[in-house]
């Protein structure tokens, strides 16, 4: 009996260190996952920079292998997603970089490039229908970051093939809406004028 009592009177003593050691693991297991989440968009980053070091020198391989760990590190990393697309059209498989570009514009909504490119490859496809939200998000987007030279010329491009889309599939009205707008941000670009006098000469379909 005195043997028992013993035992108890261990265990209670040694129970507050056992708490105490419980919560310290859980902090630090926290602290690491903090840690991991707040390093992640740095890690995909440093990972895309070794990838696109790779591509410009036609290491079209080892910037594959750099993407896989990107999207290793972070599965939704729109980034990642769009470099992974560009090597697939590098490499001819169009059905995989549609796939790629689809998950870059489904993982981060304002990747401009990524909408821009995808919305180009539907074009290039016939598929001009399917270009024109890709084009729209783009020519929104581009309003907001008219200071960034690259999308200013990406915006412009984008309301182009919009307005050429919107003639292409039939809807002269949003084509013309398009071809104004470039005529207010772009003054003489993309021969805005003349299409907009051969869209107005057309006759009305009321």
């Amino acid at each position: 009996m005195e043997h028992s009592v013993s035992i108890l009177r261990k265990r209670r003593r040694f129970q507050p260190e056992y708490k105490e050691l419980a919560a310290r693991s859980c902090y630090s297991v926290i602290m690491t996952i903090g840690a991991l989440v707040l390093l992640r968009p740095v890690m995909v980053d440093h990972i895309l920079s070794r990838a696109n070091a790779y591509s410009h020198v036609g290491r079209l391989g080892e910037c594959r292998r750099q993407c896989d760990k990107a999207l290793l590190v972070d599965g939704e990393s729109s980034e990642a997603w769009l470099q992974m697309a560009r090597l697939y059209l590098a490499k001819g498989s169009r059905d995989m970089a549609c796939g790629a570009f689809q998950k870059a514009v489904q993982a981060d909504a304002l990747n401009a490039p990524a909408h821009f490119e995808l919305g180009v490859m539907y074009v290039e496809d016939g598929r001009h229908k399917l270009a024109i939200p890709h084009f729209d998000q783009v020519r929104h987007l581009g309003r907001k970051k008219f200071t960034d030279g690259r999308m200013r010329r990406c915006h412009q491009t984008a309301l182009d093939a919009l307005a050429s889309c919107y003639e292409r599939v039939g809807d002269h009205a949003k084509a013309e809406f398009t071809l104004e707008e470039i005529r207010v941000y772009y003054p003489g670009a993309c021969d805005a004028d003349a299409r907009l006098a051969r869209l107005k000469a057309l006759p009305s379909s009321d």
